[in-house]
């Protein structure tokens, strides 16, 4: 594992912007990241752990400690079982299960990020989220320096979060799924329809870190505010709110991390003031 001094993050985000890191490690094992770990709290500076980038708005000045960045990851089955490292992409793990005939997780194709985030996060789409599929999870505690396991329960699992996110010491390093055995036909034609869709919804290929806000109830979607409010297309600087998907914020060539943070803080308040509704972001903020 190589310690980097200094590196731009821009390439490391779907946003493309964002300042640099004091310190950057990529790391390919469990055991690289939790040595990783333990040198930010030997130096005693901060750490952020960094999968694909798609979720994620990096500061201007970057971020002070250090940035690890969890890339690759195996992924294996066990009957109706599929553990996968952190670093493993979700539309890899989709792959696998239907190649090994376990369904129910196609829906995981609308999810550009790494299944550590994914679980972070409690990611979903098309009606599912991680928390239906999670058995356990693999984690270090980088506060206690020990290696944990935790069940979907221990999770804590709810809308767009979990105990990771209120326990930020607690890393996932890999992940057990458990899913069905089933026709992969229908599988198959179910990954279809979601690819579809997602294509015909979202901005894919362009710049931009996906849902901006969570949505404020299961009956209320965050978009469909935004667009009502007459947002769409809106900019300030390089950042615009996407014609396609009312809910994504697209870099559209040369944005700044402030243009977007301007832009998010002009859409929450225009739909507090015409809907009297606060929104919450989902993406996360680095470097702030």
């Amino acid at each position: 594992m190589e310690m980097k001094e200094n590196v731009s993050l821009k390439p490391f985000t779907v946003f493309q912007v964002g300042g640099p890191a004091r310190f950057f490690a990529e790391t390919r094992s469990k055991e690289e990241v939790i040595e990783a770990l333990g040198w930010a709290k030997e130096k005693q500076i901060p750490s952020f752990i960094l999968g694909l980038g798609s979720n994620v708005l990096v500061s201007d000045r970057g971020f002070p400690g250090l940035v690890i960045k969890i890339s690759g990851g195996k992924v294996s089955r066990d009957g109706a079982l599929i553990t996968a490292e952190a670093g493993a992409k979700m539309a890899e793990v989709v792959n696998f299960s239907l190649q090994n005939g376990l369904v129910g997780f196609e829906w995981a194709i609308g999810v550009p990020g790494t299944i550590g985030g994914s679980v972070r996060g409690n990611a979903g789409c098309f009606g599912s989220e991680m928390k239906d599929f999670v058995a356990g999870a693999d984690v270090f505690d980088a506060n206690a320096g020990r290696e944990l396991k935790l069940s979907n329960s221990e999770c804590r699992f709810s809308y767009r979060q979990s105990i990771f996110k209120e326990k930020p010491e607690f890393v996932v390093l890999g992940v057990s799924l458990r899913l069905k055995s089933g026709g992969s036909g229908e599988a198959k034609e179910r990954f279809g329809e979601f690819v579809k869709a997602r294509v015909q919804s979202q901005d894919i290929g362009s710049k931009t870190a996906g849902c901006v806000f969570k949505n404020p109830s299961a009956e209320i979607r965050a978009g469909a505010l935004v667009d009502k409010a007459g947002l769409k297309g809106t900019s300030i600087g390089g950042a615009a709110v996407s014609e396609k998907h009312a809910n994504f914020i697209i870099n559209t060539g040369a944005a700044s991390a402030e243009d977007i943070v301007m832009l998010i803080g002009l859409i929450k308040e225009r739909v507090h003031r015409k809907f009297d509704v606060f929104l919450e972001e989902e993406i996360q903020y680095v470097g702030f």
